[in-house]
């Protein structure tokens, strides 16, 4: 890996991209140990691992959890902010996937009891949450979110998302708002290779959230609170793994709300600088800027700092960013090295 040294100015990458099958991605590995990076592919990923490594991946899949319609005759796009069963919610005023959901306006204000008219039929506010007018509870039929809903959509992708492009290699129970997009490279050759090596690959299920709301005040708050679902088969895995890298921030919050708690429930955990992980030691993650809330979480693994020049890195060599873009992976050394 070389140091850290020649950087440029930060900017936004990506602006606008094709989704490509995810093992033709880049891969950017960092040391934080060393405080070094190196430019890699996502399909030599396997070279990184030896036998005694768990990986663990998040096989929710995704659900078509957006619906348009209108209140008080003003257009609104509704986004589930969880599972359907949990009922939360979040609105956005006019305007379509192809616009910044942080230059969207804001919805018309709502009260318990108004009718929000979706694709599909009708539904009333239950609860307006008080951490922001935008975040309610309502009832939607899962046969509703199916028939009428899309998955949720990136202003920066060329083309309009199917429900079928948004789902990792192995999706299991649809609990995701989003797709666990860290996983996508993971296809049954990729993981193949992981496993000549010796790596494990597992899973869990987590009910990824929303990445972004277009209210600042709620996207501080995120991750909002999420249902997960260790595997007692995953768990005994991770007790005894050489290294445990969990595949996406969400896996890292499960598998760290499990070593707290129950191995099933609701967390509320949130991750970041000076946060102690008790069971994960690295992670494989997408391209996430500074200030987005993955950043947060990635800096419970690294100094934020070099977490940011490594960004400027990828920067300048045109990684790409996103959902669909390229991937990053913090890897440590072993456990028995670290201790030794």
């Amino acid at each position: 890996m070389g140091p850290a040294t020649t950087m440029t100015p930060d900017h936004r990458m990506s602006p606008s991209i094709d989704a490509r099958p995810g093992h033709q991605n880049r891969l950017l590995i960092i040391d934080p140990h060393t405080g070094s990076w190196q430019d890699a592919a996502v399909a030599d990923l396997a070279l990184c691992f030896e036998p005694g490594d768990v990986l663990v991946v998040n096989d929710a899949a995704t659900l078509p959890a957006s619906l348009h319609g209108t209140t008080a005759g003003a257009p609104i796009e509704l986004r589930l902010a969880g599972p359907p069963e949990s009922g939360w919610a979040v609105l956005f005023g006019a305007g379509d996937w192809r616009q910044d959901t942080d230059t969207r306006p804001a919805p018309p204000p709502v009260q318990v009891g108004d009718r929000l008219r979706l694709r599909g039929g009708d539904v009333s506010v239950l609860e307006v949450s008080p951490r922001s007018p935008r975040l309610v509870r309502v009832e939607v039929p899962l046969e509703q979110l199916y028939a009428f809903g899309h998955p949720v959509q990136y202003s920066y992708m060329r083309r309009r998302l199917s429900l079928a492009s948004v789902q990792t290699p192995y999706a299991g129970p649809p609990l995701a708002v989003e797709m666990p997009s860290a996983g996508r490279p993971l296809d049954q050759g990729l993981r193949a290779a992981l496993e000549a090596r010796g790596a494990a690959v597992l899973a869990l299920s987590h009910a990824a959230g929303l990445s972004s709301t277009g209210d600042p005040a709620l996207d501080a708050a995120l991750p909002l609170p999420e249902r997960y679902d260790v595997p007692a088969a995953t768990w005994r895995a991770v007790q005894g793994a050489r290294r445990v890298v969990a595949v996406g921030t969400s896996v890292v919050r499960a598998l760290e709300s499990a070593a707290r708690g129950p191995l099933s429930g609701i967390t509320e955990l949130t991750l970041g600088p000076g946060v102690p992980l008790q069971v994960v030691d690295g992670l494989l993650s997408g391209m996430h800027e500074p200030g987005e809330s993955h950043f947060r979480l990635m800096a419970t693994f690294a100094d934020p700092d070099l977490l940011r020049r490594a960004h400027r890195h990828a920067v300048a060599q045109g990684y790409r960013n996103h959902e669909f873009g390229d991937s990053t992976l913090l890897l440590p050394r072993s456990r028995r090295a670290l201790s030794a």
